[in-house]
């Protein structure tokens, strides 16, 4: 983001913090704006933002057109616009992963306890069977493939409420669904918004940082981490190529993003396949991300060539 722009967003305004819960997990706001902009009507228009999300793309509610997608039988659906837009992005990280990072884990999640457990029948077809439509934004549904999302979807409503904070004339903010992140502007003090991530279930070994703060001017941050969510010790991250679940000595994948859907689909795509093809796909694709592995002497981080540019 260029200098003058950072600059007009400072304002000499109270920073003010919001939450809630959404989605199954919480959201935060903190944020600097004229007084003419009302709290009331801040989480009007976030409320607003979750409501489509949830309309459109939950897993957990039957009435959902994920949900009804996930019942049809084979043919052709129309799908909404945000729906569309975030199921094509999420089968070409799949194509570009080669199915480690799968959207079509629905079935297996609820396997494992994760999912809404689902009352319909599901075929052998998977997500290279889902046919996309781009002119008339239609997804073809080959029969029992059932769709989980929530591994982008939620990056995807951060934003839209980013967008849709800006439209209420709110020039400096950082906005946190579940852990994504996206910053705008700077705070009144003229300092840029910070997160610190949390990498690792273990310390840092010696000679690495205590902590990994990273500034957002105009990007997000989202993390995959084994050690976050978990059922009966099993986490709740798979790979999409077997459908097992992930847990090695990679603990945690950061990617900075200006892109909250990106970076959240890409996160989980690198967690998937792993340090060693993750770097060198987070390398090839120009991501910057953030690896954390765990060893005998504690956590240690790597760097992609992106990251290193944008953090060094």
């Amino acid at each position: 983001m260029k200098p003058s722009v950072v600059r007009a967003s400072r304002i000499d305004a109270p920073v003010r913090r919001l939450s809630g819960a959404t989605m199954g997990t919480g959201w935060s706001l903190s944020f600097a704006a004229p007084d003419s902009v009302e709290n009331s009507r801040v989480v009007a228009a976030l409320e607003e933002t979750f409501a489509l999300v949830i309309e459109e793309m939950s897993g957990w509610e039957p009435g959902s057109h994920l949900s009804r997608f996930n019942r049809a039988d084979a043919g052709w659906r129309e799908l909404p616009e945000e729906f569309f837009r975030v199921l094509t992005r999420a089968l070409e990280i799949a194509a570009l992963t080669s199915g480690a990072y799968n959207p079509a884990l629905a079935a297996r999640m609820d396997m494992l306890g994760f999912g809404p457990a689902l009352d319909h029948q599901l075929g052998s077809a998977g997500w290279r069977e889902i046919e996309i439509d781009i002119p008339n934004r239609r997804a073809f549904q080959p029969g029992g493939v059932a769709l989980d999302l929530s591994s982008i979807a939620k990056g995807h409503a951060v934003d839209l409420c980013a967008a849709g904070l800006r439209g209420l004339g709110i020039p400096s903010f950082l906005m946190e669904i579940g852990g994504e992140f996206v910053g705008e502007g700077v705070k009144p003090d003229a300092q840029p918004w910070w997160v610190e991530l949390e990498l690792s279930d273990i310390s840092p070994a010696p000679g690495e940082p205590r902590h990994t703060d990273v500034a957002l001017v105009g990007l997000a941050i989202a993390t995959s981490g084994d050690f976050v969510r978990r059922r009966e010790g099993v986490s709740h991250l798979l790979d999409g190529r077997t459908g097992t679940p992930l847990h090695g000595e990679l603990s945690g994948v950061s990617v900075i993003h200006p892109s909250a859907m990106e970076a959240d689909g890409w996160a989980t795509a690198l967690f998937a396949l792993g340090a060693e093809q993750g770097m060198a796909a987070a390398d090839a694709q120009g991501l910057a991300a953030i690896f954390a592995t765990r060893t005998v002497d504690g956590a240690r981080s790597a760097l992609s060539a992106k990251a290193r540019e944008m953090l060094g």
